[in-house]
């Protein structure tokens, strides 16, 4: 099934509407950024992703490389909440002196 033809006008401005039915598509809301790419005897807009540098984009395989391997039992809830309890008295002490 093709999709139908939809057209935009350039205002005075140079601005364009993007087709109601493109942006609800795309989920492109107000303020969305785009990239403008010049292809020669076309052009196409590309949205800018937001990425935060602190997380880069990595593969699923890069990733599962990453997570620590644990070689002995996980430990339990309460092994958990004694360990965090010595660690609050032990700053708690820190603190003190």
């Amino acid at each position: 099934m093709n999709k139908p033809v939809l057209t935009a006008r350039m205002s005075s401005k140079g601005q364009i509407v993007v087709p109601k039915e493109v942006r609800d598509a795309h989920g492109w809301k107000a303020g969305t950024e785009f990239e403008v790419i010049d292809k020669g005897g076309e052009v196409a807009i590309k949205p800018i992703e937001k990425t935060d540098r602190r997380f880069p984009k990595v593969t699923a395989e890069a990733f599962l490389a990453m997570v620590p391997s644990i070689d002995r039992p996980f430990p339990t809830d309460e092994e958990m909440e004694q360990a965090i309890l010595r660690e609050a008295a032990r700053r708690f002490r820190e603190k003190s002196d």
